[in-house]
């Protein structure tokens, strides 16, 4: 499946559906296992309960390993009224990864952000759109590697725009570079596990450098 096929299929969900990501989840499984991480949970199989500190809270994608949670990745989408909505989901952001690090310091976590630019408005106090801004600010906190591990960072984030006003086919702005993004992202996620957890059975090399 292409990653406009899988927009497609969002697209086709109700905006307020719990599941409106499903078709995203399996999808990112997929790449996971072309790039030797087989076994991934989530997606059309729902999500899964992970414990964390304060509370607990459903994972979009997870892959366990000897009894552990050792790769997570949520995603989030954001379709309307950026302005009011992006600064408080930089707050949860940050929130969440910390109440599940508290628990599993070692564990690797990412994020898919799907944007929808008819959300989108141009920030009075420096001329970013809002789509930039909470880009930058994902980017910003998705450096969380050895010796780094504070709480709240992320280990990788893949942003995606979209237009839904745009027809079939045509949704994802700038594709090529998103696609290259996307690959980016699992190859990152995947060589950071690689150097946390040597024993997890790989179907393929991962690139450490």
């Amino acid at each position: 499946m292409k990653l406009e096929d899988v927009v497609e299929a969002i697209m086709q969900r109700p905006t307020q559906s719990p599941h409106r990501l499903q078709t995203l989840a399996d999808y990112l499984r997929e790449l996971l296992a072309q790039h030797g991480l087989s076994g991934a949970k989530g997606g059309s199989e729902a999500e899964l309960r992970v414990e964390g500190l304060a509370r607990d809270k459903d994972w979009d994608i997870a892959y366990e390993f000897a009894g552990k949670f050792r790769l997570l990745i949520s995603l989030k989408s954001m379709w309307k009224n950026a302005a009011g909505t992006v600064p408080n989901r930089l707050d949860d952001h940050m929130g969440e990864l910390a109440n599940i690090q508290q628990m599993r310091p070692e564990i690797v976590i990412g994020y898919v952000v799907l944007f929808d630019v008819q959300a989108d408005s141009v920030r009075a106090a420096d001329g970013l759109t809002w789509s930039e801004y909470f880009k930058q600010r994902i980017e910003r906190i998705a450096i969380r590697k050895a010796p780094l591990w504070n709480q709240g960072l992320l280990e990788g984030s893949w942003f995606i725009r979209i237009d839904s006003a745009r027809p079939h086919g045509a949704r994802i702005l700038e594709p090529d570079e998103t696609e290259e993004r996307g690959t980016r992202f699992i190859r990152d996620l995947l060589s950071e596990l690689k150097r946390r957890e040597p024993a997890i059975p790989f179907t393929r090399p991962i690139d450490l450098a």
